[in-house]
């Protein structure tokens, strides 16, 4: 009996954590692009309504951050420690990156001159999104534990396939920036929403399939698997190639609504097939769900103390943009 209640423990919490990590990418994902996609604005004004349109979400979105790891804490200790020894740089300018950000967003609205930390605030981004793209790219690629299931070198994160990954991330967030843009802008602020979008969907319709050959080559256990479920494969592919193909579908139509919604619905499609992909691994390839839990009394807790929580924490993040629901001014 104690070892079935683990085992809904153990699953229960991963489905929570990919619940955190899809909230999280797909809410502060929009922000940091809209943030990297400050750095190609040129006007002034237009950059400032960038920024305005993101003072009343930015920081509840970088919530979930702090959920992700209090979850990963919690409830599997172990892939928490060897996730961070061997990720300890990545996260750590992630960490920095986002601080700066923080920062700069707060103390634009004082200074004499704010274009500098308009600036800040765009590199801030950036660095984010690298970070947690190299940050990606090793765990994806096997950098984090070897087969002996210690933590390898502070730098083997840094790799061809990381790069591919943080530039990938990179191309997703700005693209959900991007569309997110779409909804809230007007004006010439909308006119370059579109291009943004366009650019960054049709870069992401050529990354992808590039990113998913590479790991092909770096995960032949995947590969493996799929190629004993074609016929599951195929409907996952069906269902991540839908939504992108109706994404430049809404962009080419210009319904300034809709892509935001095909963007976010890939990205959820991305993610569940990580998931199934790599089940029942943490840490792929090396760490299972089992071997990196908590005890039963400590899931068991968690449950009740975080879980509880979150709905109250999902319908707060729903009232928050319903009361900034409405589009910005361009021009002031």
């Amino acid at each position: 009996m104690e070892h079935q209640v683990s085992e809904f423990l153990i699953n229960a919490w991963a489905a929570i954590f990919t619940l955190m990590l899809t909230a999280y990418v797909a809410l502060d994902g929009f922000d940091l692009g809209i943030g990297i996609l400050s750095l190609t604005e040129r006007d002034s004004s237009r950059k400032t309504v960038m920024m305005e349109g993101l003072s009343g979400v930015w920081d509840a979105n970088e919530t979930w951050l702090v959920l992700l790891g209090g979850t990963l804490f919690g409830a599997f200790p172990l892939a928490y420690a060897a996730v961070l020894e061997a990720l300890y740089v990545p996260v750590l300018l992630m960490l920095f990156a986002l601080i700066f950000r923080g920062v700069a967003f707060e103390f634009r609205l004082y200074a004499r001159r704010p274009a500098g930390w308009m600036l800040a605030f765009g590199i801030g981004s950036l660095l984010a999104a690298l970070a947690q793209g190299f940050a990606l790219g090793a765990l994806l690629g096997g950098r984090v534990i070897d087969r002996a299931g210690i933590p390898v070198e502070l730098f083997a994160w840094c790799s061809p396939f990381s790069l591919l990954a943080a530039i990938l991330v990179v191309n997703l967030y700005v693209l959900l920036g991007a569309c997110y843009l779409l909804r809230k802008a007007d004006g010439e602020l909308l006119e370059s929403a579109h291009r943004w979008a366009w650019r960054a969907a049709l870069s992401l319709s050529l990354l992808l399939p590039v990113f998913i050959g590479c790991c092909a080559r770096v995960m032949p256990s995947v590969v493996a698997r799929w190629s004993a479920e074609p016929f599951v494969f195929a409907i996952l592919a069906g269902c991540l190639a839908i939504p992108l193909l109706m994404l430049l579908r809404s962009l080419h139509q210009r319904r300034n609504g809709s892509p935001f919604f095909w963007a976010l619905t890939g990205l959820i499609v991305a993610v569940i097939g990580l998931v199934v992909s790599h089940y029942p691994f943490l840490v792929p390839g090396a760490m299972t769900l089992h071997g990196a839990a908590s005890s039963t009394s400590t899931l068991e807790f968690m449950l009740y103390a975080v879980g509880g929580l979150l709905p109250f924490i999902l319908g707060y993040n729903a009232y928050q943009y319903y009361v900034f629901r409405g589009r910005l001014q361009s021009e002031h």
